[in-house]
């Protein structure tokens, strides 16, 4: 059963999946042909010291680009299934509906991070050939709230499609926008080094949220 589910979600999103992974390679992709044209124009001590001294973090550019990919899959995903009541229908099989909706939540959450490890692999590589080791362990303590926060992104909007009434989606949502502001107060490189492990529970802590509306939603309330 859990197979099945899996499959019928990778059936339902591949092509929509398919378009948010090149969306996000060929994002950035443009990034590192921006940072080679850099390096053209200015000399390597030049860039360095923006890093070094000012703090400058070259990627910033792509700070919103999980967030958005994630509030993208989680709309493509959810938004018909509540439109057309069809949910109702995973939620009356066998599994119960915390277990099929969490099965979701996996798929989701799988083909979420497929489109961001190829691009995130783009830059890496990228920034091995025009910075020292050192910015490596930066830019992955850079960019890792980035990525929470697209995984966030992802499981607040499945909660607040998945609620059943139009007035919550609207506390809901503008409760999920004032957390996520706490991945994107990054000002320095390494900000959130000393919370990352707490961040990353919260993280995962959204995850019981969307498990909430599915429970809203299967005993009909709003109907």
């Amino acid at each position: 059963m859990f197979k099945s589910l899996l499959y019928k979600e990778w059936i339902k999103l591949r092509l929509y999946w398919l378009l948010l992974l090149v969306v996000n390679v060929a994002f950035c992709g443009f990034l590192c042909l921006r940072l080679r044209h850099v390096y053209r124009i200015n000399e390597a001590m030049a860039v360095w010291s923006n890093w070094i001294f000012k703090g400058y973090l070259f990627y910033r550019v792509c700070e919103y680009v999980p967030l958005l990919l994630g509030v993208v899959l989680g709309c493509l995903q959810f938004f018909p299934e509540t439109l057309s009541k069809r949910l109702r229908l995973v939620l009356h099989l066998p599994l119960g509906e915390n277990r099929a909706a969490a099965v979701h939540l996996v798929a989701g959450l799988l083909m979420l991070a497929l489109v961001y490890l190829p691009g995130l692999a783009i830059i890496a590589a990228s920034a091995s050939i025009y910075f020292p080791p050192d910015f490596q362990s930066n830019l992955l303590l850079t960019y890792t709230p980035w990525l929470l926060g697209g995984f966030a992104a992802y499981l607040l909007t499945a909660f607040t499609v998945l609620e059943p009434t139009w007035r919550t989606r609207i506390v809901y949502l503008l409760l999920g926008g004032a957390l996520l502001r706490l991945y994107y107060q990054e000002d320095f490189y390494n900000s959130y080094l000393r919370i990352m492990p707490l961040l990353a529970i919260c993280t995962a802590l959204l995850f019981v949220f969307p498990l909430l509306s599915t429970y809203r939603f299967g005993k009909g309330y709003g109907s």
